[in-house]
């Protein structure tokens, strides 16, 4: 058997499976679960507009979903100047607030919609401690927040700009924001509009990509930081059980292709 993901609408790939076990249909987000021999449990997250439009479909892997858990939150982690706040957004993937509240950083996720985070309990790796972790409180929806000054903002889609300037009200004087880029091989016009909306909300801007099955890009935005110079290598060293991130793949994640940086160079800020 097999399942088909449309990375875009002129590209699809698809996963070999044994079954399908899990179907959740929300009013923003469906998810379905299937086994896989090579990959453990898969799953396909579909967003939705409010017609109920496909908006964005992701691919979540069990056996390598700590690629991007682990890359999101120890890039801005092991440059941030003392991080007391975090938050995450635009993403299910509850891991990446694990990995930051195990250094005492207060995490504020907001995930749309609490069944669908529920959907994933077997699937997403420490659930329970993440769910009982004083450090962490999730949020159906941005409004349910009576707090800003977050130092390190994860956005795990591509914002639009009022959702950047939102954002902006919500950050620090001084932070790191990490957003979501659309895959600079398939629709590159998509991500440098995204890059484009992103110049004005701070004085460092850098696309990186990550290793995973499909290459995931992201990009690096502050106001005060750099992710290479301003790498903190003692805070990178002392990370223990790292399963992927470590300090020379941090660095060579913003190595890209020299095609792709030449298009994104009137974008970068650096």
């Amino acid at each position: 058997m097999w399942m088909t993901n449309e990375v875009t609408k002129s590209f699809q790939n698809q996963y070999a499976i044994t079954n399908k076990f899990a179907d959740y249909k929300g009013a923003n987000i469906d998810i379905e679960l299937f086994n896989s021999d090579v990959f453990q449990q898969i799953a396909l997250v579909n967003t939705k507009d409010n017609a109920r439009n496909s908006v964005k479909q992701a691919i979540m892997t069990q056996r390598y979903g700590f690629i991007e858990s682990e890359m999101l939150a120890y890039i801005p982690y092991c440059v941030a100047l003392q991080p007391k706040r975090a938050l995450v957004c635009g993403t299910l993937n509850a891991t990446i607030a694990y990995q930051l509240a195990q250094h005492d950083i207060k995490v504020d996720m907001v995930v749309g919609d609490i069944e669908a985070l529920l959907t994933l309990s077997g699937f997403i790796p420490n659930f329970k401690e993440i769910q009982e972790n004083p450090n962490i409180a999730i949020y159906e929806h941005f409004m349910e927040i009576k707090q800003c000054g977050y130092d390190i903002i994860i956005h795990g889609a591509s914002p639009k700009l009022h959702e950047f300037e939102a954002l902006k009200k919500m950050a620090n004087a001084k932070f790191i924001c990490i957003f979501g880029l659309a895959n600079c091989y398939l629709e590159p016009s998509v991500a440098l509009d995204t890059l484009a909306l992103a110049m004005n909300f701070g004085h460092v801007l850098m696309p990186f990509m990550l290793p995973t099955l499909i290459p995931s890009f992201y990009a690096f935005l502050s106001n005060y930081a750099h992710p290479l110079a301003d790498l903190q290598l003692q805070k990178s060293d002392m990370l223990d059980n790292m399963q992927c991130y470590n300090a020379n793949l941090h660095t060579s994640v913003f190595r890209l292709p020299t095609f792709l940086h030449h298009i994104s160079a009137p974008y970068v800020k650096n």
